[in-house]
């Protein structure tokens, strides 16, 4: 059957754009409501969930905590002279001043001072698996990439560190490739049993559509357990969409489906387009369908191996606008990424029956490589006409080719400075 096109004549284009605009201003009116009702006073006091806490220091060597806390209406940061315990995941009462919180603030997420803060005993099964995954590991780093993997409890800035000259931060931020490996794990899983059950009762039904509903209603419930991670909710919005698209034989490689997904999460929560992570989601997602536009017809494990390069070379000077270390063991990512597909299944299995240490040996000697750093730049007026040459190669071959050229001239003369420093 030849594949449909998602929209066939341009009265169907308006009447999307028509309901995009509503859902926006419509969630954007009700973001401000939000936004009113917090500002009713100088001070507003309510309860809210501890995303992250990690420690800094003055320029005296005072420590004090930083907590990201989200409240359901809005996400901010907030700083405390208190010693406290590890807060992360669990619920504080908090006054905070709100005089200053502009409307864009609350958008963007804000920074605020705040007082009389109140630790409030509640336990939780997150924190439960929190408990449990902890319980295996000795190690720091180890543990904590295992709870950034599975439950998105945020690293460490020493963690952060090392996955980022490693090259492997988009391996323990929860995305579309988590999203993807669960789905597989969970079809595999359930399909035994479901078979079972659908030959002696309901024979007429598609395994694939009833399982994809079931998997997909699971993956909600964990987006919601991980607290809704921006790249997270683009994968499961984005998967949900081919999904709808596939049984309708529609044509899947698509950008028209990039571009229009992007616009209904946006429409649907409009926060997410200040969110950095979202958009280093959505460069990820664009550069693997270029790829598959232009050399879909190779191999398929050719294809596999390729794309993993493809996209990390590609996204080096996206990446590096906001990640400007680079070490030669950056090179190593695609690698790693390919073996993390095996990996995080397995380590799923061995938490399961209680050997999660197995493999803790290994990270250990992965993460006490010391590279040799170096300083990456990427400035705005490169990064704009990248994006320009990358949108131009989706239809003009010869502008694919200039963008190797591009890439090339950014690693090896470029528009950035490459500044020695130091060694760990």
């Amino acid at each position: 059957m030849t594949k449909l096109s998602l929209f066939s004549n341009l009265k169907e284009v308006v009447w999307f754009f028509m309901i995009f605009l509503v859902l926006l201003f419509g969630n954007l009116y009700l973001n401000y409501q939000n936004f009113q009702e917090m500002k009713e006073e100088n001070f507003y006091r309510g309860e809210f969930k501890v995303l992250n806490h990690y420690h800094k220091y003055t320029k005296h060597h005072k420590k004090y905590s930083v907590l990201k806390l989200r409240h359901k209406n809005f996400t901010f940061y907030t700083t405390s002279w208190l010693k406290l315990p590890n807060l992360t995941e669990k619920k504080i009462a908090l006054l905070i001043n709100t005089e200053k919180i502009t409307f864009l603030d609350f958008m963007m997420g804000f920074y605020t001072f705040s007082f009389d803060l109140e630790i409030i005993e509640r336990t939780n099964f997150k924190i439960s698996m929190i408990n449990y995954i902890s319980k295996f590991h000795d190690d720091k780093l180890s543990k904590e990439l295992f709870l950034a993997i599975f439950l998105a409890v945020p690293p460490s800035i020493e963690l952060r560190e090392k996955v980022i000259f490693l090259g492997i931060a988009h391996l323990i931020a929860l995305s579309g490739f988590h999203l993807g490996l669960l789905f597989l794990i969970l079809f595999f899983l359930l399909k035994i049993p479901y078979q079972f059950f659908q030959n002696r009762f309901f024979p007429y039904r598609s395994s694939k559509f009833d399982l994809t509903i079931l998997i997909f209603t699971i993956l909600f419930f964990y987006l919601l357990f991980t607290n809704s991670p921006p790249s997270l909710v683009r994968a499961f919005v984005m998967m949900i969409l081919i999904f709808s698209l596939y049984f309708r034989n529609y044509q899947l490689l698509s950008f028209r489906i990039l571009f229009f997904a992007i616009l209904i999460i946006i429409a649907l929560l409009p926060k997410l387009f200040f969110s950095i992570g979202f958009w280093f989601s959505v460069s990820g997602v664009f550069y693997i369908y270029l790829f598959l536009h232009h050399f879909k017809h190779l191999n398929k494990i050719l294809i596999f191996i390729l794309i993993h390069f493809w996209v990390y070379l590609f996204m080096i000077p996206i990446t590096h606008i906001i990640f400007v270390d680079f070490t030669f063991y950056q090179l190593l990512s695609p690698i790693l990424s390919m073996l993390f597909i095996p990996f995080y299944p397995l380590e799923i299995f061995l938490h399961t029956i209680g050997f999660a240490n197995l493999l803790d040996p290994l990270l250990i000697t992965l993460f006490s490589l010391s590279p040799q750093i170096y300083h990456i730049q990427t400035s705005y007026e490169f990064l704009l006409f990248y994006f320009i040459i990358s949108l131009l190669a989706i239809r003009y071959k010869p502008f694919l080719y200039l963008l190797f050229l591009i890439l090339i001239s950014f690693i090896f003369i470029g528009d950035f400075k490459i500044d020695f420093f130091q060694q760990i």
